[in-house]
């Protein structure tokens, strides 16, 4: 029996969502916790003025980080999710379960969607259970600040007859580096991973990915890729980083 992601429609081999789909959802769970701790953060003034001397601080608050923090927004909706996960699968009522601190809460609650994540993949709501925390996400980005400049096109590296290249600007899916497109010009099928690897060889382009792009690229775990971040402080965008500095800081380890 044939079976389609329901998500992205690619061909799996059992109900539910396919590999890379739940990966994202993973790590988008995972992101709720990190962007509210942050979120904190902008809720400090910030210095203005130069030259190393101290300055006064700007009155200026990031007001979605005000929000954000509050915690609402994210308890509100992975309760509601583990309310139904719990009837469905017969657990304990939330009712029942002892009050916690709110960032015990919201740990907790994340934990909760992550561990039955596979289970929900196969009910029909998993697609708005999806999109409600790719909102939530995309809030808790703009309350911590964690934006990325994403090049949303690249130019098609095919070559052709005349022997230059096709030139036709490519849509890209940075969420997921492993999909097929195809370039209606010259019909040749492409990843973002392998459109990534030509934007390489531009000096003056830079590239960011994260680390299970990276290390399906390089043919390394992501714990890896992390690793090597950490210690030659490669710079970061978000959960993102720069693929060239990456790199060079691996064929030294190498």
């Amino acid at each position: 029996m044939e079976f389609t992601c329901a998500l992205c429609n690619h061909e799996i081999a059992s109900l539910g969502i396919c590999a890379r789909c739940h990966n994202r959802l993973h790590s988008q769970l995972e992101d709720l916790v990190e962007f509210w701790k942050s979120a904190h953060e902008e809720l400090l003034p910030g210095r203005t003025g130069s030259g190393g001397r101290s300055s006064e601080r700007t009155i200026g608050l990031n007001v979605n980080a005000l929000s954000f923090i509050a915690g609402d927004d994210i308890i509100g909706m992975l309760h509601e999710w583990e309310k139904v996960i719990r009837e469905d699968r017969q657990l304990v009522k939330p009712a029942n379960m002892p009050k916690r601190a709110l960032a015990e809460e919201i740990t907790k609650s994340v934990a909760f969607a992550q561990q039955h994540l596979a289970w929900s993949a196969t009910q029909p709501w998993i697609a708005d259970f999806a999109g409600e925390l790719r909102a939530l996400h995309s809030q808790g980005m703009a309350a911590a600040r964690k934006f990325v400049e994403r090049p949303r096109k690249i130019a098609c590296p095919a070559e052709i007859a005349d022997g230059g290249t096709c030139g036709q600007f490519l849509n890209i899916n940075h969420d997921d580096p492993l999909e097929i497109f195809h370039c209606r010009k010259c019909e040749t099928q492409w990843t973002t991973l392998r459109l990534v690897a030509v934007a390489l060889t531009d000096p003056n382009r830079k590239v960011w990915l994260d680390a299970e792009a990276i290390g399906k690229w390089m043919g390394i775990s992501d714990r890896h890729v992390r690793r090597i971040a950490l210690q030659n402080a490669i710079p970061k965008k978000g959960q993102l980083y720069d693929v060239k500095a990456f790199q060079a800081a691996h064929r030294n380890h190498a």
